[in-house]
């Protein structure tokens, strides 16, 4: 009776060995041909997916020139329209173009249907770790009605408005003080450049300005939360 089971017992073994040498067998090969269809994949993205010349440049960098598969979050990034233009009413029109970013030309857009402003203007973002940090830290900010608690992904007409409320609002020389202290504290200032995204949080900490209900550093700490320039 003992000598019977020893048989299957041992039976059992080569047959959960087999089993795994399989198992690790297929699943190389499902990862090789992950990665010998890579840049094909890559490529159909790239043509496909991302409408704006920084999107491409972003979207090349972070496939080590389409060879490897991107994180799909990046993909999404690299889909926004990236443009530094100081104004979006050239994205308002029936004919949406989209002004130069520091990395790339501008361009045309056959619709901005879906479409967000986005960021990386500057350089492409590779790793999302500290942009998933800046999103947790701009929560604090949720109670102020109207404002983009993910710049990457600003709505068009909301970006419109601000840049709006920022032109047409001055603030008094004790204001300007509060704003003078943010602007002295923060290191991304409103932005890098005078952008749209400049300009919409220079209407932004004007109206927390107004409301008298954020001082100097919540102003700093959300234009650099708000950061959108890229890694």
């Amino acid at each position: 009776m003992v000598i019977r089971i020893m048989k299957v017992s041992s039976k059992n073994i080569y047959i959960g060995a087999f089993v795994i040498v399989l198992a690790i067998f297929v699943a190389g090969f499902y990862f090789q041909s992950i990665k010998a269809h890579a840049p094909y994949r890559s490529a159909q993205v790239l043509d496909a997916e991302i409408p704006t010349k920084a999107g491409k440049n972003s979207f090349i960098k972070q496939s080590a020139n389409l060879i490897k598969v991107v994180d799909p979050e990046l993909v999404d990034l690299d889909s926004q329209i990236i443009s530094c233009g100081a104004s979006v009413d050239n994205l308002l029109s029936n004919t949406p173009t989209y002004e130069n970013s520091c990395v790339a030309q501008g361009g045309s857009l056959s619709s901005t249907k879906g479409m967000y402003l986005g960021g990386q203007c500057c350089s492409a973002l590779t790793d999302t770790k500290e942009y998933h940090k800046h999103l947790e830290k701009l929560q604090a900010y949720k109670g102020m009605p109207d404002i983009p608690l993910d710049p990457m992904h600003t709505p068009i007409d909301m970006a419109k408005r601000w840049i709006d409320y920022d032109k047409n609002t001055t603030l008094m020389p004790d204001e300007q003080k509060i704003y003078d202290a943010a602007y002295a504290m923060s290191e991304e200032k409103p932005c890098c450049c005078k952008c749209w995204h400049y300009f919409v949080n220079e209407g932004i900490a004007k109206k927390m300005i107004k409301t008298g209900a954020f001082n100097s550093k919540q102003i700093a700490d959300y234009w650099d939360s708000s950061d959108i320039c890229g890694s």
